[in-house]
């Protein structure tokens, strides 16, 4: 009888040392999990937490990754779509016409001969937003900007007053205008069109001014300032 009790007692002995032995293999990998947990917490902190990026905004920023993939997309396709009266200039991310236009000096009104190729440009251009990659969250704003090349006669030293300049910047804006009414009028560019590609058009006129303007004079320099720039840029539509 005292053999069987003290096998149990042996075995009831065996059976603590197992679990404490288990419990403490349980405890170190407790351990090392938190240490694993608190070194990415760290991690998280030294990359976002400064950036403004929390676990509550962390499904816009994934959003706005796919859609800055869609506008991505957008910029490598547009460099393949000039045509016979755009084309695309790479250095300045915009469209040019190929051709100057011809205006009658101090005029606005565009010559009978010239609108034929204007409105072939506006269908052209049609063309080319009826092509760019489309999505729902992504828009474009068209900018119709018109530009003047300046005089290198009378000024030499590009040296206009501010009355001049602020003139010329009218007089391109009302050319720009008036290509903007030849489109409209030959049913080009109507609101259900801009709508159907997901765009806004805006008119503007830069006169003698604006951003990456040709330098120097001659049919390289000045001259091809002589045109109407459009500008198709993408943005974030996330009201849709």
């Amino acid at each position: 009888m005292s053999r069987i009790n003290f096998k149990g007692e042996e075995e009831e002995h065996n059976f603590w040392q197992n679990y404490t032995d288990l419990m403490s293999g349980f405890l170190i990998v407790f351990i090392i999990a938190s240490l694993v947990s608190y070194s990415s917490y760290k991690l998280y902190e030294d990359l976002y937490k400064d950036k403004g990026i929390t676990e509550g905004n962390i499904n816009d920023i994934i959003v706005n990754a796919e859609l800055f993939n869609k506008i991505k997309a957008f910029q490598d396709a547009q460099k393949s779509l000039c045509r016979k009266y755009f084309e695309y200039n790479e250095k300045y991310n915009r469209f040019e016409a190929k051709n100057q236009l011809l205006f009658n000096p101090g005029s606005s009104i565009i010559p009978k001969g010239d609108m034929p190729q204007l409105i072939a440009a506006g269908k052209e251009l049609e063309q080319i937003l009826s092509e760019l990659p489309q999505s729902k969250n992504v828009g474009f704003k068209v900018i119709l900007n018109g530009r003047r090349a300046m005089d290198h006669k009378r000024y030499p030293e590009y040296n206009y007053s501010n009355k001049e300049r602020t003139r010329e910047a009218q007089e391109s804006y009302k050319r720009a205008q008036a290509i903007y009414r030849l489109w409209v009028t030959n049913n080009l560019f109507s609101a259900e069109t801009l709508a159907k590609y997901g765009c806004e058009m805006f008119i503007c006129g830069s006169g003698i001014e604006g951003a990456n303007r040709y330098n120097g004079f001659g049919k390289n320099g000045e001259d091809k300032n002589k045109t109407v720039i459009i500008q198709i840029i993408p943005y974030l539509n996330l009201n849709k």
